[in-house]
């Protein structure tokens, strides 16, 4: 196992880097690299060195980009670096490589000692030089060297010297054939004629020592890829795979990771546990010390209860990993900076004085809380493989669905997304005020729909309706957005024969009414639109008495609160589902006309929601809470 690494500066623009084993090092624009360019960050790439098996991480952390031979690496990005590549701390610029020793080296000398020993080192060789050529001129003229007379006469061989038997100059072990060949080459300085051509010598003799060096150590570490070749990663290994494998296990230093709309702090000291005291930060942990509801800035804050710190130290010497979850919808609406929004973090963490690791939301979906995303994210990828006890963990959050006047003069949560966030996670659950301060839990309201208690066995028409009729028909929808109208129409009636006219296809109710007349006389109908409004509604049924067909209503008994947790799950499951506006519920819901017989259907039917999956998973995650209030 190499005994150091150090980060070397091809420009020798400052002394080597000590890069310790596994230990994190910034590297950046400091005195210490001489660096002074304004776009290179004073911290621009974090450098992890792992000596056992010959190789860097490195992470780009400046906003600029720095490079691996050439290839961008990007922000917060991470790929790994062997003795091989080239670091351009700036793509382009500041070129460094690591070199990795086996012997015990003293510590880098400073950038001013290093360019003074470096300008004595060369003058010293330069005079060692001539005075070397000049001694071996007059040996020369005057008599033979000692090492001439004894290879010329039939004397017994001197014994060699540890330097010698060595048979490389800096002290280091190599080939016999080698050092045969170091005293072959230093044999010709004392038979050359003269000074011009002994210095002409002296320089082949430097540049083969030179050229013998780096081929011993390329000798070296062929020998020790081969050995480690499978154990070798990617250079395009990812930041997720990095922190998944070792990381993680006792972070050095704080670091960020970048997930897709969540970003994970590590602070410091942070180790794997089983067991979790997780928290939500803003109401929580921190409040704002403006006494507004919202932060005017991110320096607006200060610990909630004075309370927190002792029991942040007993959880930690307790063995609790401490973790804070977090939605900041506030970074994806542009009200907040993410670089701000970090820093503020870290503010937080170093006042808290432990170590934590923070999840942080910044969009809608599957990461903000009440779904249970990063929840997920710390299981599999940020607690270093660690299966976590949910029964030796817990949950602490101010968002827990209670009434306005819960407690004197206390308004009502803004939201119900902790409490059920900690049912999604399997939790127990405990308010800030229960938590830090033991006072009595509050009252609480539970969402109107639960979908825990969503059953696949209930029937999907009323007892006495038929889905079908044998003649022509035309068949109106009533429901919200999100209901389940498009799927009824086009997976039970379109296969039995049912022309399907849809607004958001055909874009006006105009051509829906076109579509039906021209359709009835050959077809029954199905009009698969809301048809929340009893004028909506009479345009089909005019259709339908003008060839004399009966026309029959169905209506969806699902609820507006279940329609927007359909809608959710669409989001979270469904990339290219295209959201559905809160505003739509809320003027479909307003404007909402129960369907009467008196408008003229001949039958008015209910249709129960009931869910099919495509997996087991998927059923799993719908049945969760996915909405916040």
């Amino acid at each position: 196992m190499p005994g150091s690494c150090q980060l070397i500066c091809l420009q020798k623009m400052h002394a080597p880097i000590d890069l310790p084993d596994g230990v994190p090092v910034n590297i950046g624009r400091s005195p210490e690299t001489q660096i002074t360019d304004p776009r290179c960050s004073r911290n621009q790439v974090l450098l992890i060195a792992d000596w056992k098996n010959q190789r860097v991480q490195v992470k780009q952390l400046g906003a600029n980009t720095s490079a691996v031979d050439g290839n961008d690496i990007g922000h917060n990005t991470e790929v790994v670096m062997t003795p091989d590549s080239t670091l351009f701390i700036l793509s382009g610029h500041f070129p460094h490589r690591v070199v990795f020793e086996d012997i015990h080296r003293t510590s880098p000398k400073s950038p001013e000692q290093y360019k003074t020993s470096h300008i004595k080192e060369s003058s010293s060789k330069k005079e060692t030089s001539k005075e070397s050529i000049r001694e071996k001129d007059k040996n020369h003229v005057s008599k033979p060297s000692k090492r001439s007379l004894a290879e010329s006469s039939d004397m017994p061989e001197k014994k060699k010297t540890k330097t010698e038997d060595r048979g490389h100059v800096s002290g280091k072990s190599s080939k016999p054939e080698d050092g045969k060949r170091v005293k072959d080459s230093k044999e010709k300085v004392s038979k050359s004629s003269n000074g011009d051509d002994d210095e002409h010598q002296l320089k082949i003799i430097e540049e083969k020592l030179k050229q013998l060096k780096k081929n011993i150590q390329a000798e070296k570490k062929t020998s020790h890829n081969e050995k480690d070749k499978k154990l070798k990663p990617s250079p395009s290994l990812t930041t997720t795979a990095m922190v998944s494998s070792s990381s993680l296990l006792v972070a050095k230093e704080n670091s960020w990771t970048t997930e897709e709309h969540l970003y994970v702090l590590t602070s410091k000291g942070v180790k794997a546990r089983n067991k979790i005291a997780s928290f939500d930060l803003d109401g929580t942990l921190i409040t704002t010390s403006s006494g507004k509801v919202f932060p005017v800035d991110s320096n607006d804050w200060k610990i909630a209860y004075p309370e927190i710190f002792n029991e942040m130290k007993r959880l930690h010497q307790e063995k609790y990993k401490i973790v804070i979850f977090t939605n900041q919808l506030g970074v994806s609406k542009g009200k907040t900076s993410i670089e701000d929004l970090k820093s503020k973090i870290e503010n937080v963490v170093t006042k808290l004085q432990v170590p934590v690791q923070a999840f942080v939301a910044t969009h809608d979906g599957e990461f903000r809380k009440p779904c249970d995303g990063m929840w997920e994210m710390l299981k599999k990828q940020y607690n270093n493989g660690l299966p976590i006890d949910p029964k030796e963990s817990f949950y602490v959050g101010d968002a827990a669905g209670r009434p306005a006047n819960w407690a004197p003069k206390k308004k009502k949560d803004f939201s119900k997304s902790d409490r059920l966030f900690a049912l999604n996670i399997g939790l127990p659950f405990k308010t800030p005020e229960e938590f830090f301060l033991h006072q009595k839990a509050a009252p609480f309201e539970m969402p109107q729909f639960d979908p825990r208690k969503l059953s696949s066995k209930d029937p999907l028409l009323s007892s006495s309706t038929q889905l079908t009729k044998g003649d022509r028909e035309v068949i109106v929808l009533v429901g919200f957005p999100a209901c389940g109208k498009s799927f009824f129409s086009n997976e039970l009636l379109k296969p039995k024969g049912y022309v399907v006219v849809n607004r958001d296809t055909l874009g006006s109710w105009q051509k829906c009414v076109k579509l039906v007349n021209e359709s009835l006389p050959r077809s029954s109908v199905v009009v698969d639109n809301t048809n929340i409004t009893k004028d909506e509604r009479t345009r089909y049924i005019e259709c339908a008495k003008r060839v004399k067909v009966p026309c029959r209503c169905f209506v969806f008994t699902t609820s507006i609160e279940q329609c927007r947790h359909n809608e959710k799950f669409r989001q979270i499951t469904d990339k290219y589902h295209e959201k559905i506006n809160e505003m739509i519920f809320n003027r479909v819901k307003s404007k909402y006309e129960k369907p009467d017989p008196s408008e003229g259907f001949s039958e008015i039917a209910e249709v129960n929601f009931v869910p099919r999956f495509s997996s087991p998973a998927l059923e799993a995650k719908y049945k969760k809470f996915l909405l916040e209030k």
